[in-house]
């Protein structure tokens, strides 16, 4: 029996499929480049005209395929190369990951036997659903600087990363803060689309894909998908942290026990107790003793 969803109680607005649809389907350039412009106005950046999207949206892929794919391309009207991806879980490294797709997309914009003027920048855009680190800062800008005079090597790299889970209300600037209130809503979807429309007219456009996307059976289909298939790597990410923090503890416990059982045996050997005695006291071995 189908799915009935036209009274839908929770709706995931990081979905990457749902977002893949809102920033990349046919029509949907404006509501893109007022999310790119957003983030941009944030972090005192030049804004851009117009974008044309490199990734249209593919009604029917599966996109269980996460680790090869880039969530959505365009390229600006000045020949700039915006990437961005919606990233659920993550690490402490996952800055290296955002680090590796920059330079693949980044690399691939010469051809062979074109001159290094040919490159444009590489604006690197990345939604998470975790915290990076424990500052307070929600929407960062990373590019190349000398580290002594703070001088810009070049505007090339430009990497921003907006940690979802410390937004609060009214910290950003109007634009990019409005997105974010669409980004992290949860409940009430009705009455905070409402408010939205009123801070930001572009908000209609996005209520209207909304509706539109919940309405299709096709799509939600791959929404409940893409959904399960991200509760099962978390249920596996946890599963893995608990039994490395239970490893840990184990490995721990075994390293305070045999450092222990070397003070012992350290002392046992200034008594001039036989290394034989000492070894079966311990359950070090006699090469063990020996060198302490």
């Amino acid at each position: 029996m189908a799915n009935d969803y036209s009274n839908i109680k929770y709706f995931n607005t990081l979905n990457d499929y749902f977002v893949r649809y809102l920033f990349s389907d046919k029509g949907s350039e404006a509501i893109l480049l007022d999310f790119i412009n957003s983030t941009m106005l944030d972090s005192g950046m030049k804004t851009f005209r117009s974008a044309e999207i490199l990734t249209p949206f593919n009604y029917k892929k599966n996109y269980e395929d996460k680790e090869s794919i880039t969530d959505v391309k365009c390229i600006t009207q000045n020949g700039s190369v915006v990437i961005i991806e919606i990233q659920l879980q993550g690490n402490s490294r996952f800055p290296e990951r955002i680090l590796y797709y920059w330079a693949s997309n980044y690399s691939k914009l010469l051809k062979q036997g074109e001159k290094y003027d040919a490159l444009t920048p590489v604006i690197s855009i990345n939604l998470l659903n975790f915290n990076l680190d424990d500052s307070n800062n929600i929407h960062s800008c990373y590019m190349i600087y000398d580290t002594i005079n703070q001088k810009l090597l070049t505007d090339h790299l430009q990497i921003h990363i907006i940690e979802l889970k410390k937004f609060k209300y009214n910290l950003l600037e109007p634009d990019l803060n409005c997105w974010l209130k669409f980004f992290t809503m949860r409940d009430n979807k009705e009455e905070v689309m409402s408010e939205l429309v009123k801070e930001k007219p572009i908000m209609e456009e996005v209520q209207k894909k909304y509706n539109n996307f919940i309405k299709d059976r096709l799509m939600m289909n791959e929404y409940d998908k893409r959904q399960a298939y991200l509760y099962g790597n978390q249920i596996m990410l946890e599963e893995e942290r608990r039994l490395g923090i239970e490893e840990g503890i184990r490995l721990g416990i075994e390293k305070g026990e045999k450092n222990k059982s070397i003070l012992i045996a350290g002392e046992m050997k200034k008594e001039n107790m036989s290394l034989e005695l000492i070894s079966r006291l311990t359950g070090l071995s006699i090469e063990e003793i020996e060198k302490l």
